[in-house]
Order: structure tokens, then C-alpha cells, then sequence
């Protein structure tokens, strides 16, 4: 994994590979357990914040690039170059697509199990934010 100065790990990357586990487990769970019980499952497990994890798993995208041209806004452009340095551009641009990409297909997937499981009702939310560590009720 590309570690950005001072040997910070990069908080992008893990958020990718969080999501990347995250899709894994969902789809291993569906291939050996009724579509209910994971949804079920999911609802109470699931944390009201976004926890950042190392999963150590390589993104799903490697092999060849291809160069491709983007226009972006030039105040947009700046803040990458500043954040990035020399040579960092493409790799920042990078992990931002792949993540947004993920976060799309992950949009797809709960809409899929709405649309086969109906939307939760309001006492399977509630007691799913009971089960949240920080639930204030």
C-alpha cells in the first residue's frame, strides 16, 4: 500500500478496502444464507459511523492503466496538486473514482434487497439503532 509522507497510512485506501471486505462478506453471507437473515443481520450490526479498517485486500482494479483525459475545474485541479505533490495526481484521482464507484454499487445492492424484502419498517430501524454503541435513546 502507498503510504503518503511521514508513514501516515493513507486514510482513502483503507476506507476502499473497508468497503471492499464489506462487499465480500455481503455477497459470501448470500451465497450460503437466506437473503432475510443477512438483511436482518445487517440492520442490527451495522454502525451509525463509518469505522475505518485495514483489511489488508488490494483493490479490485490493477493490471494496465489507460490514460484518459478529464476536465476538471481549475481551483479543483490545484487542491489535488496540493495534496498530492509531484506524480500524485492520477493516483488520488484514482482512488477517488474506484471509491465512488464502490459506494454506487453498494447503493445498487441495498436497493436490490429493498426491492426484494420491501423497505424496513420503522420498529426494524429502531431496533437497529438500538444496537448502535452510541445509541442515546
Amino acid at each position: 500500500m502507498n503510504e503518503p509522507q511521514g508513514g501516515e497510512t493513507d486514510p482513502l485506501q483503507l476506507r476502499l478496502q473497508a468497503l471492499s471486505a464489506l462487499e465480500k462478506a455481503l455477497r459470501d453471507a448470500l451465497a450460503i444464507v437466506p437473503l432475510d437473515q443477512v438483511v436482518q443481520q445487517v440492520t442490527v450490526m451495522f454502525p451509525r459511523t463509518p469505522v475505518e479498517i485495514d483489511t489488508g485486500s488490494p483493490s479490485r482494479f490493477h493490471g494496465r492503466v489507460q490514460k484518459v483525459s478529464v476536465s476538471m475545474p481549475e481551483e479543483l485541479t490545484a487542491a489535488v496538486r496540493t495534496r498530492t505533490g509531484p506524480g500524485g495526481f492520477s493516483h488520488y484521482v484514482t482512488g477517488a473514482v474506484e471509491e465512488r464507484l464502490r459506494l454506487e454499487l453498494m447503493d445498487e445492492f441495498a436497493a436490490e434487497l429493498e426491492a426484494a424484502n420491501g423497505p424496513l419498517t420503522p420498529e426494524e430501524l429502531e431496533e437497529a439503532r438500538r444496537e448502535w454503541p452510541d445509541y442515546q435513546g
